[in-house]
This record gives structure tokens, C-alpha cells and sequence, in this order.
């Protein structure tokens, strides 16, 4: 049977083939009956794509709930097994060894590890260190004059002096070299030794204070103050406000018995540190050497 149609004007129902609205006798526009067929093709088609769509989807949804699901079961269960399990406290990790600290390096070789175990105040595995290099390269004087500073650090200059003598002796110009020596010269007493040493390095590097001043000291101690006075006196111009410098010259211009000098160099020491500990013996000195009395700062 023919579906009904209707009138576009007033709404009226019709049967199919009349041509005119028996309500409103409008006239009836006619279908046309290959685009009616087209367009239910399409929906159809449009259809069908839709549907194939959702069905998709609604696998691929299948799928996946049936893939989780064990894996979340899984979960669940390690987790309900595992919850009763304390925690344990942290435990701090002991030390590691001085000689661990910095040291696993092994793209330096053994005179940087040396430095650098020296900095870190790993003594003996710089001093291993620093015995690697020479057996390396005997004539390495940077590693012979680092071997020696090691030793000296180890309260072992007697056994650094070895190794100074020959780095000081393959390279006689090098201010360090000479200052190290001497230095370790002066700690086991070999004070003319380490004198000769100082003047060697004093040539070098003339404006160094702390060579000029362990120059004086090593004089002082050899008991030749007034050449020790001289060498305090340029430590001085070089390093105005060191006030051990001031105190050292004080006690030198002592032994030569010149009470006057003594007394202004122990109050140069008095005006660059009024807090020193010793501050209340040295007022007290002053006032033995002048007859006068010090007042406090």
C-alpha cells in the first residue's frame, strides 16, 4: 500500500497521485520517486557505518576489561599481601673509608689522585699516590716536592727532606721548591741548612712576607737577632697588618736589649690586636720594659 502524504499548507493527509489539497486545494508538489530511492540508499549506508562503528568500540571495550582485570587482581593481591609487612626505620649508612672519599677517580692519573687525596686530607693514600707517579717518572719534580709536602704533613720531615733535595735540585728556580726545603729543613733543626734555603727563595720571589718572615725566624732561632730584626722589618713593609710580625720583632729587639724598640713594636702588636690572648701579658711586659703602667683597650 502507497504511504500517505501530506499537504505542505495545511497539513492534510492525501493519498498518493493527487495532484491538488481537497481542504485548502493547494497544489501538491510530487516526489520524485529515483531521489526518494537515493536518499534511502544513503541513510541506509549511513546506517550501517554507524552501527559497524559502535560494534567496534564495544569489542575493543571487551577487550580491554578482560586484559585489566587480571593484572588489577594481581595488583590487589601484592598489595593485601604486602600491607601487613612493616616498614623498616633507615638505617644511616656507616662512614666510608677517608681513603673512598673522592677518591674513585680513574680518569685521573696517580699525581692528580695524589692532589686531590692531599685536599682531602687523605695523607696516605696521597702519599701512595705521589709513589705511583715517581715510580712512573723518577725525575718528576712535582711529584717529588708533593711526596715531600705529604711526609712533612705526616710529622715525617726527616723523610721528606730526601725527596725536597732532589726536586729543589732538578729545578733550582722554582720559588716553591726552595721554600719547602727550607722549611722542612728548619723543623729537624738543620737551621743553617734551611737559612740558605729561605735567602735561595728570597732571591726568587723577593716580595713574598711569609718567605721573608720564616727567614727572620729561622735567624731568630739561630740566634742572629739582629739580622732576624732586619728580615722582621721587611716582613713588616711587605704585611703591614700581620701583628705577629710585630710581636716576633719585639721579642728579637729583646734579646739585643733594646727595651725602647721592643716596647713600641709589642704595642704595635697591642694596636693590630687588642683581643689577643696574650694581650694582658704583653701590657704587662711593656710595662716592666718602660716603668709604666699599660691601660686596657
Amino acid at each position: 500500500m502507497a504511504r500517505a502524504i501530506s499537504c505542505d499548507k495545511c497539513g492534510a493527509k492525501l493519498r498518493p497521485g493527487r495532484d491538488r489539497c481537497p481542504r485548502c486545494r493547494a497544489f501538491i508538489a510530487m516526489p520524485d520517486p529515483a531521489r526518494q530511492r537515493e536518499t534511502s540508499r544513503r541513510l541506509g549506508r549511513i546506517t550501517a557505518a554507524t552501527a559497524g562503528t559502535f560494534l567496534v568500540l564495544l569489542a575493543a571495550l571487551w577487550v580491554w576489561r578482560e586484559w585489566s582485570a587480571p593484572r588489577s587482581a594481581a595488583k590487589s593481591a601484592a598489595a593485601s599481601v604486602a600491607a601487613p609487612r612493616a616498614v623498616p626505620e633507615p638505617v644511616a649508612e656507616p662512614a666510608r673509608p677517608l681513603r673512598q672519599i673522592g677518591r674513585d677517580r680513574p680518569f685521573l692519573d696517580a699525581k692528580s689522585a695524589g692532589a686531590a687525596a692531599y685536599q682531602e686530607g687523605d695523607y696516605a693514600a696521597a702519599l701512595a699516590d705521589f709513589q705511583a707517579a715517581l715510580e712512573k717518572n723518577p725525575q718528576d719534580t712535582d711529584a717529588l716536592s708533593n711526596l715531600g709536602q705529604v711526609l712533612v704533613r705526616m710529622n715525617r720531615p726527616a723523610d721528606a727532606i730526601p725527596y725536597l733535595t732532589r726536586a729543589a735540585s732538578l729545578s733550582p728556580d722554582r720559588w716553591a721548591y726552595q721554600f719547602n726545603l727550607a722549611r722542612a729543613l728548619g723543623l729537624v733543626g738543620r737551621l743553617d741548612e734551611s737559612i740558605q734555603g729561605y735567602r735561595r727563595a728570597q732571591e726568587l720571589f723577593p716580595n713574598d712576607y711569609v718567605t721573608t718572615f720564616n727567614l727572620a725566624l729561622s735567624l731568630h732561632k739561630h740566634g742572629d737577632d739582629a739580622a732576624a730584626v732586619d728580615q722582621y722589618q721587611k716582613a713588616i713593609n711587605l704585611q703591614p697588618d700581620d701583628a705577629s710580625f710585630r710581636k716576633a720583632l719585639a721579642i728579637s729587639y729583646e734579646r739585643l736589649q733594646k727595651g725602647a724598640e721592643a716596647s713600641s713594636a709589642y704595642q704595635e702588636y697591642l694596636r693590630l690586636s687588642p683581643a689577643a690572648p696574650d694581650a694582658d701579658k704583653v701590657r704587662a711586659r711593656i710595662s716592666e720594659l718602660t716603668g709604666a703602667l699599660v691601660p686596657s683597650s
